[in-house]
């Protein structure tokens, strides 16, 4: 049986919003990673030369209100499956590089 491991975020992205950034600058040229888009909001993604095996499936959920503001919520799950905890590291750094929001 496949050793797999899953990890889940909620991050403030629309579903779209996160393929776009997900499917271009993060896996862009100068990326080692490879996205593949396996059906609506749900990626495969692989790294070059590596034993790296990703799904990544999202589901947006009810935005959260503050006051008149509304911020999207998006349930994000990465199932690595065979895929050593170092290039899981490594993935998660070039994520949020890319994914983080906000100031500082």
């Amino acid at each position: 049986m496949p050793d797999a491991t899953l990890v889940e975020y909620e991050m403030g992205y629309a579903a779209d919003e996160f393929g776009n950034v997900l499917n271009g600058p993060f896996s862009g040229d100068k990326s080692s990673y490879c996205c593949k888009e396996i059906d609506r909001h749900h990626w495969s993604v692989e790294q070059a030369g590596e034993s790296f095996i990703l799904a990544i499936m999202v589901t947006e959920k009810p935005p959260r209100k503050l006051g008149l503001f509304e911020l999207p919520v998006l349930e994000v799950k990465f199932s690595f499956t065979d895929t050593d905890a170092v290039l899981r590291e490594q993935f998660f750094h070039r994520f949020h590089q890319y994914f983080h929001k906000g100031g500082g």
